[in-house]
């Protein structure tokens, strides 16, 4: 999902109280994504969010804040992406390889071909690493929850060799992690979501009935 593409979805969804906002959300995250953290300035968020630079600062303190508040736009991102792959059709492997594009999937669209990717991850850990920490923790137990909802229903069968949910779910998300930065992937898409599908599909055959 490209930023432009986010701004389309997100286009004529605002209203008054929360345009301006959301724009200014937008604009930093394509600016960011594009010229980095520090060379980025408030100035050119107003620029590219059409506001002025006041608007700016009365919705957010700082750059940092805007940073922040990208955070967030992007964790409620990953939420519905989640929802929408689990109520989707199709097989168990085709839900569990939305699910991971839900997180990792939207990441690589976002971020693979940012030349800034060192100082954003670098600037998200020093800033939000507790909220980063926290919507993994939350994303795991979504993964986790699914796949037990999955064996109920009898779509796929009991955790291999001792293997408990949550161990399977870490160690897919470490894998779909290792993924995003291997160099053969990071700048072709194709190659990137067919890893993740891979990956849905080995997790299926592990806990198959």
């Amino acid at each position: 999902m490209s930023v432009k593409r986010v701004q389309k979805e997100n286009a004529g969804a605002k209203d008054g109280g929360s345009a301006k906002p959301s724009a200014i959300v937008l604009a930093g995250l394509r600016l960011f994504t594009q010229y980095g953290y520090r060379k980025t300035s408030i100035d050119d968020i107003a620029h590219a969010a059409q506001v002025a630079k006041r608007t700016v600062y009365l919705h957010f303190e700082n750059k940092a804040a805007v940073f922040l508040a990208v955070l967030e736009y992007l964790g409620d991102q990953v939420r519905q992406r989640c929802a929408a792959a689990e109520s989707a059709g199709g097989t168990a492997v085709d839900r569990l390889t939305g699910l991971l594009d839900a997180y990792f999937g939207m990441a690589f669209e976002l971020f693979s071909k940012s030349e800034h990717m060192p100082e954003l991850e670098e600037t998200f850990s020093r800033l939000a690493r507790a909220r980063i920490g926290d919507l993994n923790i939350e994303y795991e137990d979504r993964l986790t929850r699914f796949l037990r909802s999955l064996q109920k229903a009898g779509a796929i069968g009991a955790s291999p060799q001792g293997l408990t949910v949550e161990q399977i779910v870490h160690i897919l998300v470490q894998a779909a992690e290792g993924a995003k930065h291997d160099p053969e992937l990071r700048r072709d898409q194709k190659s990137f979501d067919r890893r993740l599908r891979e990956l849905a599909i080995l997790a299926a055959a592990a806990m198959k009935k």
